[in-house]
């Protein structure tokens, strides 16, 4: 966890430093992106894990609805990895919400196959993620940021202690 912290924190001072940046990326808009997320997978179990995650994002151009202009749902594909030998591959949707030129929030949902291993009991294997990400544009095009997200069956089984995860994520 303490690692998890202080990549947090680098990620936010590297956040700062970086200048102004068009009030869109260019390459988000314009194809898709790959963003790498490391951090704490199942935080405030008595035994938690390291997560490694890989989530691509198609481009949101043609997914976008005509009647609003705005908001537009990405579709997202992903999967997670954890020091206990635990995998998580799902399929979802995301929404990216400009607060400013730069920072950016964006909620997502997706359902997914889980296989515990030897990590924590979820309760079977399809899991649904919520999620929560909020980013900094850098001058590349990048962006760095975190994303808290939750993972839980929805009481489709008798057992639904469900997870919570906090990463460090990059998007290319």
């Amino acid at each position: 966890m303490v690692r998890t912290g202080q990549a947090i924190l680098i990620a936010l001072a590297l956040s700062a430093a970086a200048g102004p940046v068009r009030a869109r990326d260019a390459q988000s808009r314009h194809a898709g992106s790959l963003s790498v997320g490391v951090g704490t997978f199942n935080m405030g179990h008595a035994h938690p894990s390291d997560g490694l995650g890989l989530e691509y994002r198609l481009e949101s151009r043609s997914w976008r609805p005509r009647a609003t202009g705005r908001f537009s749902l990405v579709p997202t594909f992903g999967i997670t990895g954890t020091s206990k030998e635990a995998f998580f591959a799902y399929a979802g949707f995301r929404t990216d919400v400009d607060l400013t030129s730069r920072w950016r929030i964006t909620p997502g949902f997706a359902v997914g196959a889980y296989d515990r291993n030897g990590d924590i009991d979820l309760g079977g294997p399809i899991e649904f993620r919520s999620s929560l990400d909020v980013s900094s544009a850098l001058r590349n095009g990048m962006r760095i940021g975190v994303t808290l997200y939750h993972v839980s069956n929805a009481r489709l089984y008798d057992r639904n202690p469900g997870i919570n995860a906090l990463a460090f994520v990059q998007t290319f």
